[in-house]
């Protein structure tokens, strides 16, 4: 596998509309695919489906243990050699993690006579980790239009082969089915990742012995980023269970959908800026030190948030236009707690950059601290306000603590000198 060589800037510029493109699709088809379920299937499927989609991004972090931040920085300056030696014995750890969770599983199916959809759950989180590593790792080599290809396959290309054919045919409106195409997605993307790097060495690094010091030495080095991601993870999902837990799997499915809507005027805000905000904001630092970090991200600051409450209003709007296509009663009378869910998510992004320049001003204690923060405060808004204002309470929960971390966050990065004894990098 090779970079191709770009000689001039509209080949850049191709490069990078390709690779919107790819993203842009990946986004459409999964917010395509919860209005397919909410349409054809009903909510508590939906709700279901909101589930298993929290625990396919979860898992994978409590797998890893925050080692893939470090390969991936790694793999820009390492040999192919020693690159492929590290991933061998992470992606061997990762294969045993779940070879015992799909073992565990299986039994727990056998045992209590449960639907078998679980194994396949579990089956599909564990394509989408390894996928997951591959984007990163394709990312971190500058192979971007592969590592979008691949993501494409695995994030978008079975949604546009099973709605249609389920469409078709009523009899593939299940979440069996529905789990089976993903399944198969998340198949051919390595598949693909296999035949594209067939030249590298895998076979001869998997030969040689397996060395538990690699992985021990990965764990220590990694703590700190694993205990940011679970308290990062933990902030986005831990809303979606607590709902099912209060309200109900149907209501958990209306709060998916209205979620699903917020989210993707943020998701798509985070491809568009913060993949240019990030290096420069760590440019600006490594040259101009904290006084130029700041000036720029008080710049950054003030672009995301009007294009945030622009797109957020924006998505918002043109749900409202689909609704009636939808044809769920139950969504209509929960309309004003829809605004609430997407302006609490719209201000949890504002929050969420506030965490990008923590992180690019080496604030990486106080980057980790609030991210842990951030879900204590909101498992407790949410068990207060959940009892008494339903859905109307899970927006407020939402939106109160995000703008408490996102206030937080910027009194960290704008208040005083990063001078201050927490701001010393702690390597990952």
């Amino acid at each position: 596998m090779s970079t191709p060589a770009l000689p001039n800037s509209r080949s850049r510029l191709l490069v990078d509309l390709m690779v919107m493109a790819m993203r842009a699709s990946v986004m459409g088809c999964k917010f395509g695919l919860a209005l397919f379920i909410a349409r054809y299937l009903d909510l508590s499927s939906l709700g279901f489906y909101g589930l298993a989609a929290g625990a396919i991004v979860a898992v994978p972090i409590v797998v890893n243990l925050g080692m893939n931040h470090l390969l991936m920085r790694d793999a820009v300056t390492a040999s192919t050699g020693e690159m492929i030696d590290s991933m061998r014995h992470y992606w061997t750890f990762v294969a045993f993690a779940y070879a015992v969770l799909l073992t565990i599983t299986t039994l727990f199916t056998v045992l209590v006579a449960t639907s078998p959809l679980w194994i396949l759950i579990v089956a599909v989180i564990m394509l989408e980790h390894v996928g997951n590593d591959i984007f990163y790792l394709l990312s971190s080599l500058q192979h971007h239009v592969w590592a979008n290809a691949i993501g494409f396959i695995r994030g978008a290309a079975w949604i546009l082969i099973y709605i249609p054919l389920a469409i078709w045919d009523p009899s593939f409106r299940s979440l069996p089915y529905l789990f089976g195409f993903w399944l198969v997605g998340g198949v051919a993307s390595v598949g693909l990742f296999a035949f594209l790097s067939r030249s590298w060495p895998w076979l001869a690094s998997f030969s040689q012995p397996f060395r538990l010091g690699v992985i021990t030495d990965a764990i220590q080095k990694s703590f700190l980023m694993l205990l940011s991601d679970l308290g990062f993870i933990t902030s986005q999902y831990i809303d979606r269970y607590l709902i099912t837990l209060f309200l109900g799997l149907k209501v958990a499915g209306i709060y998916f959908l209205f979620w699903t809507v917020g989210n993707s005027a943020t998701t798509f805000l985070a491809l568009v800026l913060q993949q240019k905000q990030r290096p420069s904001l760590i440019s600006a630092y490594r040259t101009g030190g904290s006084a130029a970090h700041r000036l720029l991200a008080w710049r950054f600051l003030q672009t995301t948030a009007l294009a945030t409450a622009a797109l957020s209003t924006a998505i918002g709007f043109t749900f409202q236009v689909l609704l009636p296509w939808v044809a769920q009663p139950g969504l209509v009378a929960q309309w004003s707690a829809f605004w609430l869910i997407v302006a609490g998510l719209a201000v949890r992004y504002m929050a969420d950059f506030g965490a990008l320049g923590l992180f690019t001003a080496h604030l990486d204690r106080l980057t980790t601290v609030t991210n842990l923060a951030s879900v204590g405060i909101l498992v407790l808004a949410q068990l207060v306000l959940l009892p008494f204002a339903g859905l109307h309470g899970a927006g407020a929960a939402v939106l109160l603590t995000s703008l408490i971390i996102a206030l937080w966050r910027y009194w960290l990065l704008f208040g005083f000198p990063s001078s201050n004894a927490y701001s010393r990098q702690v390597g990952a």
